[in-house]
């Protein structure tokens, strides 16, 4: 377990509900539907469909997007990949780029993951390296968005059979106040200093 610092104050979103309107770039079979990263389950897997040669990125490329249910300051993130780094249905580099508005990008069609990567050359966050197992990763600052998109692209397994994907997927996140709320708030402790 890598260690992530800075999430002390945040909680692992671990309920399906906060990752709505998940899309991949393709998904192996109703067995591997992406929705299967956010459920909190280790036994259920999301795979791209390259067995098939029907994933619009090729076999060494994955993408997923999806929207969390509110605003939140995001530090952390935990995953499990389907298999470890460099064995068959590993991946080596993780790429995730956070929003407070929609990226725009259709993950089902290549040209359009290649006009984003053309123009957002610099992910949120990246990690390249041995993932293996379910592990945590620290964003280094916490981020405000409500939009993730996620690349993972293997470069170290060659086996043709070769699907990439993931067992689980979950952002450690505090929900951000709504403006009201934070007007609330701040009228509650000017009520409070008055009362001394």
């Amino acid at each position: 377990m890598v260690s992530v610092a800075g999430s002390a104050n945040a909680d692992f979103l671990s309920a399906l509900t906060h990752y709505t309107s998940a899309v991949a770039s393709s998904e192996f079979s109703s067995g591997y539907v992406i929705n299967n990263i956010f459920d909190n389950d280790m036994n259920t897997q999301w795979a791209i469909a390259s067995y098939a040669q029907t994933n619009p990125q090729g076999r060494d490329e994955g993408w997923f997007a999806f929207t969390l249910d509110q605003s939140y300051t995001i530090d952390a993130l935990r995953l499990a990949p389907r298999f470890a780094t460099a064995t068959v249905d590993g991946f080596d580099t993780v790429n995730m780029w956070i929003g407070t508005s929609s990226f725009g990008v259709d993950v089902t069609s290549a040209s359009s993951t290649n006009s984003f990567l053309a123009s957002n050359t610099t992910a949120t966050w990246s990690r390249t390296g041995v993932f293996s197992g379910l592990q945590e990763f620290s964003l280094g600052a916490p981020v405000v968005g409500q939009y993730v998109l996620v690349q993972l692209i293997n470069t170290s397994d060659n086996g043709t059979l070769r699907k990439l994907g993931l067992r689980e997927f979950a952002l450690s996140a505090t929900a951000v106040p709504a403006p009201g709320a934070i007007a609330l708030l701040g009228l509650a402790g000017l009520a409070n200093r008055r009362r001394r």
